[in-house]
């Protein structure tokens, strides 16, 4: 067993999103050889949308 601070844990997110565009991206990323699961894309995402603010919104 690995131990770990609570600190250095990956967090669990919950929110909500229409079904219709929920099962559109499920679908969509089960055939993506690039992407592995939701939380692989909104992790990407996060960081995406991160290094942008950063940047000061430049990357548009």
């Amino acid at each position: 067993m690995v131990n770990e601070s609570k600190a250095s844990r990956t967090r669990q997110v919950q929110f909500r999103m229409d079904p219709d565009l929920f099962n559109k991206l499920k679908a969509t990323i089960v055939y993506d050889k690039d992407m592995h699961s939701m939380a692989d894309l909104f992790n990407e995402a996060a960081v995406n949308y991160l290094k942008e603010k950063e940047a000061g919104g430049k990357n548009k």
